[in-house]
């Protein structure tokens, strides 16, 4: 079972406090063209969070990166984007039409993070470009599974027991929230990397949320929002919008 963490790449110093997960660390670039679901959010041309691309017209990410999505005009989604300083052939560019956050979000303690972002024109599907699966089933401990920097990396951890993750995180769990890292540290996602997709066994299990700003530390995994949680609103908020399109 694959265990895909997908981060761009942002060098940056990081404080002993706990913040949103935002870099990949102890990664391998990725292979082109292996990741075609995988999204990036830009602002002024710098990237801010990630994303996964679900629908034609629709991304999965983190409803923290809502911070940024009530400007708009200064918004681009990058699919197919390898590289993101090179301009690539397999690149499309798509405004956001409009955004929904999962009416269960709470800041503190970051529950429920999951954003709906409707793009302005359908992605044009093909080798680069495609979307992915959510999960139906929550993940179970140990299942392996694998998570993009200015060039696209990966990186294998696993889950964590919900009892061993509440341990680490002193009751700040919830069960709309799971854990994954490597025990032994030195891999897993930091700033950069919020609302990227966590896959296990080809279909999307998590959207990156939070952790330890000092990241990829021994026996710290990172938080992910359990897509599992949110398909039944993630379907009805597509299905609702498609209906009054109609």
């Amino acid at each position: 079972m694959e265990l895909l963490i997908i981060a761009m790449l942002v060098v940056g110093a990081a404080t002993a406090s706990d913040t949103e997960v935002n870099r990949i660390i102890g990664g391998s670039f990725c292979l082109f063209g292996s990741r075609p679901y995988q999204v990036a959010l830009l602002r002024n041309g710098r990237i801010y969070c990630g994303g996964s691309l679900i629908a034609p017209k629709w991304v999965l990410t983190a409803a923290h990166c809502g911070r940024w999505v009530r400007r708009i005009s200064s918004l681009r989604v990058h699919l197919g984007d390898y590289n993101l300083p090179a301009k690539e052939d397999t690149e499309q560019i798509r405004r956001i039409h409009n955004f929904f956050m999962h009416p269960g979000y709470n800041l503190r303690p970051r529950d429920n993070d999951f954003m709906l972002l409707e793009l302005d024109e359908p992605a044009q599907l093909n080798n680069y470009v495609n979307t992915i699966n959510m999960t139906t089933h929550c993940p179970s401990p140990g299942t392996r599974c694998g998570r993009f920097p200015a060039t696209m990396q990966c990186a294998d951890v696993y889950t964590v027991s919900q009892a061993r993750c509440q341990e680490r995180y002193r009751g700040r769990i919830t069960e709309n929230m799971f854990c994954a890292g490597v025990e032994q540290g030195g891999t897993g996602t930091c700033q950069g990397d919020s609302g990227g997709p966590l896959v296990c066994n080809g279909q999307l299990q998590g959207v990156v949320s939070w952790g330890k700003s000092v990241c990829a530390l021994p026996g710290q995994p990172g938080v992910y929002a359990k897509v599992c949680k949110a398909v039944q609103w993630v379907r009805s908020t597509i299905g609702r919008k498609c209906a009054r399109s109609d």
